[in-house]
């Protein structure tokens, strides 16, 4: 699919490491595939729902009172007079649900970005971000800082039982420890050398392609480096200088780590890749997520998602290859005669950055051009959706939801006020453009059926805790009480 995407600050998951890594594990033996059993109603199972039910949040705000599920379809959906009606005619005897007074129903949520195998493997990682060594942490720890991280690493070295395991960690944000970010990336090199952990370290940023490595992790990698011949250094003296000069590895040489990483420890994390894959996928049914983009392209990845069959989501193949421009303002003056095509002109936003991110940005030279301009992409005519940013950021579309509806700086000093931390205000989305963002924008730029409840059309959608057009709380408070998802492939 022909589109613009966001831009991250982030390490991207596209990177040469990540295909290095995969092409490590291809050499390994892959275990057997098993699925996760399906929580949603069965294929003869006839449920009705009374109470306020969504169908729509764009062009138009379309709102039923009753709806019908029979064999996975949505059979009758308006008014509970037309359902009951339906009902009487039919002869059915459906089990009746009847929503809590501030309770809805929404369509399903439809994540349009994630590399699935990639988010299974850092998933056995440690998350050294400020969202949990897991990720699911949906607002910023109060205590993020260079204390914090020592006190993790000597937290997870003790956790680990194997004495030969790498202690491995990612999305660690160095642009959340300070003002200037390279001061920070130094300050972390020299922290993780100074910590008595004597396993290997070795820790990626979650803002540039580079790993903080310990003096353990530079004897391996260095070792690695010799046995096979690559070594472009004389001396383990020169190559130690050479890291420590760098304050840990970059770019390509990343691929030195995936050269030194015990193949036991890889053995157990590919052993364990569908039961992280479970973990994710119940992980974003917990969210409201009943559709899935497939951005693996890796054959070896591929050829573990073959394997995959998950009962409970839909695991949805992009139409077309996404096209990617280096700044989401590119398309702001193109001429919008040349495209006629409305799912040509579609952006993935990962709006996680504006409010993780939005203080470094604004504190860095090309500040005011990174700051996703989403308002203006939806008048110039593009269908904007949103991703969580998984597994960098937590998997949560009701949060990127209100990020966008915000533009709130999450991550500022306590000087700025309310109004000086939403950045670019008059960008905001309204909350049905948000709603309709992380559903039947995300199923357009996916070129599937979802993001929307219409007669006929698959059953999957959420059942809420409030109203999120009607609440004051924000979106990400708002409780999941169940996710419905019929798996059409």
């Amino acid at each position: 699919m022909k589109g613009t995407p966001h831009l991250s600050s982030y390490f991207s998951l596209n990177h040469i490491f990540f295909d290095g890594f995969l092409d490590k594990l291809s050499s390994l033996p892959l275990a057997q595939s098993r699925s996760i059993d399906s929580h949603t109603p069965t294929e003869s199972e006839c449920c009705v729902f009374y109470g306020k039910i969504y169908c729509q949040f764009e062009p138009c705000v379309e709102v039923a009172e009753a709806m019908l599920v029979k064999n996975g379809l949505v059979k009758v959906l308006g008014s509970a007079q037309q359902v009951d009606d339906y009902i009487n005619l039919s002869g059915l005897k459906p089990r009746f649900q009847y929503l809590d007074e501030r309770h809805v129903i929404c369509p399903g949520f439809v994540e349009p970005n994630m590399h699935l195998v990639i988010s299974a493997i850092l998933q056995q990682w440690s998350n050294l971000g400020p969202f949990g060594f897991d990720c699911t942490w949906h607002k910023l720890m109060p205590n993020y800082s260079f204390c914090y991280i020592a006190r993790a690493l000597l937290y997870l070295d003790k956790a680990l039982s194997q004495p030969k395991d790498w202690l491995l960690g990612y999305g660690l944000c160095s642009g959340l420890l300070g003002h200037n970010i390279n001061d920070n990336r130094k300050e972390v090199y020299d922290l993780i050398n100074q910590l008595n952990v004597k396993r290997p370290v070795a820790v990626l940023d979650a803002n540039k392609a580079m790993a903080y490595i310990n003096e353990p992790a530079q004897e391996l990698i260095y070792e690695y480096l010799t046995c096979s011949g690559t070594s472009p250094f004389t001396s383990k003296k020169i190559f130690k200088e050479f890291v420590d000069n760098q304050k840990g590895l970059y770019n390509e040489q990343l691929l030195w780590l995936v050269g030194a990483l015990p193949d036991l420890q890889l053995q157990t994390q590919l052993d364990n890749i569908y039961e992280y894959l479970d973990k994710i996928v119940n992980l974003a049914l917990r969210q409201g997520v009943t559709h899935i983009g497939i951005k693996d392209t890796h054959p070896f990845a591929r050829r573990i998602l073959a394997e995959y069959q998950p009962a409970n989501i839909n695991l949805v193949e992009p139409r077309d290859n996404w096209i990617y421009a280096l700044n989401s303002l590119d398309c702001i003056n193109s001429d919008l005669n040349a495209i006629n095509d409305h799912t040509d002109r579609s952006v993935v936003i990962n709006i996680g950055d504006v409010g993780y991110c939005g203080y470094e940005w604004v504190q860095s030279y090309h500040g005011q051009s990174l700051l996703l301009p989403c308002q203006q992409l939806v008048a110039q005519g593009y269908n904007v959706c949103l991703q969580s940013g998984f597994p960098m950021q937590p998997l949560g579309p009701m949060r990127a939801a209100e990020q966008a509806c915000t533009r709130i700086m999450e991550y500022a000093p306590g000087c700025y006020t309310r109004h000086e931390r939403s950045l670019l205000p008059e960008q905001c989305l309204t909350k049905e453009q948000s709603l309709n963002a992380i559903t039947s924008a995300s199923a357009t730029h996916l070129g599937c059926e979802g993001g929307k409840l219409q007669v006929g059309g698959q059953a999957n959608f959420v059942h809420l805790s409030d109203d999120p057009l009607a609440t004051s709380h924000c979106f990400r408070d708002l409780a999941i009480i169940n996710c419905y998802s019929n798996v059409t492939s």
